[in-house]
């Protein structure tokens, strides 16, 4: 699958959904209008409902995105997940299945954040259609224990054919060059 094609990217560029307000919807939508993937931050439902309405204002025809941090995703987040009809959901720190298959059905991307083979294993078992590949130099919460350009080989492998992104360890137009081939 072409992510790019999928997602309406003009360039292959996630934006991290950080939260406390960094990546709200001024940042998230100044993203998708220069062609990469706008992520929002988690919020309240309302605030979440908002922001998704104002990144699609200021990037319209442009994929949306929203950050689950599993620990603090109640029903509300999801409902207005899909109630929105937000294009992707990241997972980060935990799914399941049963979320998946909600999300899915709904005609929402999914993917999952990992940092370890295993967690690759358990999110591609929940039928995650992506996975976020994070090394150890990746900021903010961090599930990676290794640099990201020698953990991204095994997770490729895993894969088998589904889309996966690096997060964390791209710092040259090198590291650029190796992630992508």
């Amino acid at each position: 699958m072409d992510l790019v094609d999928r997602l309406r990217l003009d360039v292959p560029v996630v934006q991290a959904g950080m939260g406390g307000g960094v990546a709200g919807s001024r940042l998230a939508g100044a993203v998708a209008a220069a062609g990469g993937l706008g992520t929002l931050g988690l919020t309240s439902p309302t605030a979440l409902r908002r922001a998704i309405d104002e990144v699609r204002t200021r990037a319209p025809g442009r994929a949306a995105a929203v950050n689950l941090l599993m620990p603090f995703v109640r029903r509300g987040h999801v409902d207005t997940c899909i109630r929105e009809r937000i294009d992707v959901a990241v997972l980060f720190f935990g799914g399941d299945r049963d979320l998946v298959d909600r999300l899915r059905e709904a005609g929402v991307f999914v993917l999952a954040q990992i940092g370890t083979e295993s967690q690759a294993c358990e999110a591609l078992h929940w039928g995650a259609d992506g996975l976020i590949a994070q090394g150890r130099q990746a900021g903010g919460h961090l599930l990676g224990v290794e640099p990201a350009l020698d953990f991204l080989p095994r997770v490729l492998a895993l894969a088998a054919g589904r889309p996966v992104m690096v997060a964390g360890g791209i710092a040259s137009a090198a590291d650029t060059e190796m992630a992508l081939e």
